[in-house]
């Protein structure tokens, strides 16, 4: 019997909730440049590595337009959008797309893995009847994974669907958020970090001055292996140095 095509979508989004002076430092930090590309062609590119993604798209207000016509989008969609919330960006974006999974993705991290995105993927996959896939530390349960920055989190169409007739759309936290804060209402599955990640000390988003300067270190360090085994060897390194 045949079934159907499992249309899988990155979802970059470049606004925030919070004020406009968030907003704006968010989209200045994802179109700052690291060793000649933007944080957001950085992010792109990882993602374009992943073997089971078939759409990046980017979204922000119809504003941002200007400033990402100066960025390589590479293979990544640009649509833009009107509407004020994250879940609300994500719900427009399923629908016009016919997304059945959505993974959401950090354009301040550079390292975003492709492996760990795929093990993400397949993960949602294999398991349809899920709302919500993420990664997770059993030793540390409040281990940071927006810090950590290199994995996505996922979550179905359906997911979406329970947010609009619930009137959680409105909410102003980025929806794996709302998803946590709402556990009862969605089936979630959990995949086990691999324990080299577990580590506190490691941080590959990028916010502050000291995590650029970091993620300088991590580029002269690995060279062309910017996996998350060699980096968490070169981050763990340069802990064990200080």
């Amino acid at each position: 019997m045949a079934t159907s095509p499992r249309q899988t979508v990155a979802l970059i989004d470049l606004a925030v909730t919070g004020g406009k002076a968030n907003e704006t430092a968010r989209i200045d930090s994802a179109l700052r440049r690291l060793d000649g590309l933007t944080l957001l062609e950085w992010c792109i590119r990882r993602l374009s590595e992943s073997t089971l993604i078939e759409t990046i798209v980017v979204t922000g207000p119809p504003q941002y337009r200007g400033l990402i016509s100066q960025t390589g989008l590479c293979n990544a969609r640009w649509m833009p959008s009107a509407l004020s919330t994250p879940s609300q960006r994500a719900y427009e974006v399923m629908e016009r797309l016919m997304a059945d999974w959505i993974v959401f993705a950090s354009p301040l991290c550079p390292f975003t893995d492709p492996a760990l995105i795929d093990r993400l993927v397949s993960r949602g996959w294999a398991n349809p009847t899920m709302d919500f896939i993420g990664f997770i530390s059993p030793k540390h349960p409040s281990f940071s994974l927006q810090s950590l920055g290199l994995v996505g989190e996922m979550c179905s169409a359906k997911a979406l669907v329970k947010l609009e007739q619930e009137k959680l759309l409105m909410e102003t936290c980025d929806v794996p958020d709302v998803i946590r804060r709402n556990p009862s209402m969605f089936q979630t599955k959990w995949i086990p970090l691999p324990e080299e990640l577990t580590h506190a000390s490691l941080r590959f988003q990028l916010k502050t001055e000291a995590d650029w300067d970091r993620a300088h270190s991590f580029l002269e360090a690995a060279g062309d292996d910017l996996s998350w085994q060699r980096l968490a060897q070169v981050a763990e390194r340069n802990f064990s140095a200080t």
